[in-house]
């Protein structure tokens, strides 16, 4: 009869060391990971926080800027440059109220082509202030003023869109009958 030898013979593995020093860098690793993680979750809580309460608030230097953009536009304009192209370029301002201006000039011009509104759609009016100021604000809505002209007042819409504030209407474009200056 045969007889077959078997010896159990213990091979080491390759790098014995190796995996020591990467369960203790694993565990330094990781408690290293969670301080910082902790530590970096606090400081971002505080102007996360701060931003939200100010994003709630209507940043009203967005309306400002536009409406006195839209008054240089109007006197010093070239006629390259036409009114609805001119909103169409303008990133302050919402995609609601470029169509909805769109809307009101279209269906003047067809019911008096020569004519169209008679009137500044924006701003309400024939004749303007040069310039703009802030007068006063009723949430999402804000009266400005005329500089050269105080009872010159105008009413403007801000709507906000992700993180930005944008002009949602002024004059009679957007502005509930209720919201506008009488005249």
């Amino acid at each position: 009869m045969l007889s077959v030898e078997v010896r159990k013979v213990f091979i080491p593995p390759p790098y014995p060391k190796f995996k020591r020093i990467t369960l203790k860098t694993l565990t330094i690793l990781l408690f290293g990971l969670t301080f910082l993680s902790c530590q970096t979750t606090e400081s971002k809580s505080e102007p996360f926080e701060t931003t939200t309460a100010e994003t709630t608030e209507p940043d009203y230097k967005v309306a400002i800027t536009f409406i006195n953009d839209y008054l240089y536009f109007t006197n010093v304009g070239t006629a390259e440059t036409g009114l609805i192209e001119w909103f169409n370029n303008r990133k302050d301002v919402t995609v609601l109220f470029k169509s909805e201006l769109k809307r009101i000039l279209n269906e003047a011009e067809k019911i008096d082509p020569e004519l169209g509104l008679g009137f500044d759609p924006i701003l309400d009016a024939q004749d303007s202030p040069s310039e703009f100021e802030f007068d006063k604000a009723d949430s999402e809505f804000l009266i400005v003023k005329g500089k050269d002209w105080p009872d010159f007042q105008l009413t403007l819409k801000m709507k906000l869109s992700g993180t930005k504030w944008l002009v949602d209407g002024a004059g009679i474009v957007n502005i509930p009958e209720n919201k506008r200056i009488k005249r």
